[in-house]
């Protein structure tokens, strides 16, 4: 049932039942509030969501105030605690509304370890973002002791966060929000998303070599894009400098976050192949052109075997299909990939492989199922590799076992690169400009947004090298 509401003299609509912070939110009103969240529970999408119950009142941020039909005068209210109502008046914010909101934020600063001033996390905190709206600022360096602390870390313990999602306590402000958390639909992480001051992140090893190099002509800059580790293709935003990824975030907008297999970001690794790799060697491009060349003379269809990594562009994938038909290779196996989570939510899925998007490459040639492959039954391999693929434990055992009988096109170094007969480098994420197209058959454009290194091609462009 759809009521009518009146926020600062504005006539809104809102869904029946909704609180005053979530009907709000969706007329991109921002009620300040440090504890609460609007969440997707009507969704058909099956996006992640979060349901935590309205009821704590932890931070306090969110008083407005409120007139309800038939009442004469405002009385203050916590827009996270109250439900609207047809014909409720609403004032976001007046002069009484902002000295109380200022007195808290004060009050919170004091308590709060970090220094923000010299906070990287910018405003994806949300307590920074209300600390510079209503100029607060703060007097001295000094540490606090929170008490509080021992207490989270304990309650942080039983979440059973994996190795790479970190904490950093002195940014915590007790919000209440770890004390009613729950795993999201099976993904551990997502209270990466969640945490208003950003207490939780992923730590990246390149990250910290970025942050000593502190150059001030490399700045990290941010796009909007989508993560290509399944085919739903979330939408997500990299934060970069002019090489490197060096981290990805959700969407504010998007009210579900990351997952836990896109948030580890294997496959956004920067230990990249910059030059064609020969018997785990570096080695100069002619060279590497010579012995491909010579590796691809004897192939035929019944002891050669074409890999493919799907988490490329249509048309990479497409010019990956018309090399292996060129070489008289007839059969491809389509890597599988699987989404890392949790008990009772591990998905499998193929990456870019559905109905909506290469049938048509697939029928191009014998397109093997993952679950019958017998590498043992094939002399020589032809891959299209990237970092994910690379670290998955049948890769790195494929590789041991066919050391220097295959030839693999990749972005980065790897136990797979290092095995191969040839290892040629070609661009990765960020590089690449290509199209894809997710479960629900929607096509989708990623732009290259890092510098490409001279000697990193895109794939279509190095074959055409390789028989120049």
């Amino acid at each position: 049932m759809i009521i009518k509401i009146n926020v600062d003299g504005k006539n809104i609509y809102s869904q029946k039942g909704y609180t005053i912070l979530k009907a709000l939110s969706y007329f991109k009103i921002d009620i300040p509030n440090l504890c609460d969240y609007k969440f997707d529970n009507e969704n058909t999408n099956n996006n992640l969501s979060f349901v935590r119950n309205e009821k704590e009142l932890n931070c306090k941020l969110c008083l407005i105030k409120v007139k309800r039909k038939n009442e004469e005068s405002y009385s203050f209210k916590y827009a996270c605690n109250e439900i609207v109502e047809n014909g409720m008046e609403i004032i976001s914010e007046d002069e009484e509304i902002i000295f109380y909101r200022k007195s808290l934020l004060t009050s919170i600063y004091f308590s709060h370890n970090a220094i923000c001033s010299n906070c990287k996390v910018g405003y994806n905190c949300k307590l920074k973002k209300y600390f510079d709206l209503y100029d607060i600022t703060k007097k001295n360096n000094e540490k606090n002791n929170n008490q509080f602390i021992d207490e989270i870390k304990n309650i942080v313990k039983t979440f059973n966060l994996p190795d790479y999602i970190k904490a950093d306590y002195d940014r915590c402000i007790n919000c209440g929000l770890c004390a009613n958390y729950k795993t999201i639909n099976g993904y551990i992480s997502m209270i990466v998303d969640l945490c208003p001051t950003n207490v939780f992140y992923p730590e990246r090893k390149f990250k910290k070599e970025f942050e000593t190099k502190n150059n001030s002509n490399n700045s990290i800059e941010s796009v909007k894009s989508f993560c290509i580790g399944c085919n739903k293709l979330c939408d997500i935003k990299y934060l970069h400098n002019q090489e490197s990824i060096i981290e990805i975030k959700s969407i504010l907008d998007k009210k579900y976050g990351l997952c836990d297999y896109g948030r580890k970001m294997d496959y956004y690794s920067n230990d990249l192949l910059k030059y064609p790799l020969i018997n785990g060697v570096e080695n100069d491009f002619e060279k590497a052109k010579e012995l491909y060349q010579e590796f691809t003379n004897d192939i035929n269809e019944n002891s050669y075997l074409a890999i493919s990594s799907a988490s490329y562009p249509l048309e990479d994938i497409k010019a990956f299909n018309e090399l292996s038909i060129s070489l008289g290779i007839t059969k491809i196996y389509y890597k599988k990939n699987y989404i890392a989570t949790d008990y009772n939510v591990i998905r499998e899925n193929y990456t870019n492989i559905n109905k909506y998007s290469i049938e048509e490459l697939k029928r191009e040639l014998k397109y093997i199922n993952g679950e019958n492959i017998d590498f043992d039954s094939y002399k020589k391999f032809i891959i299209l590799s990237d970092s994910l693929f690379d670290s998955d434990e049948e890769m790195i055992s494929f590789a041991q076992k066919n050391k220097g009988n295959y030839i693999v096109f990749t972005p980065a170094l790897s136990l797979l690169a290092y095995n191969s007969f040839i290892a040629f480098p070609i661009v990765g994420l960020g590089e690449f400009n290509g199209f894809y197209i997710d479960k629900y058959g929607k096509q989708k454009e990623i732009y290259s947004f890092l510098n490409k290194d001279k000697n990193r091609l895109n794939l279509r462009d190095l074959i055409k090298y390789l028989y120049l």
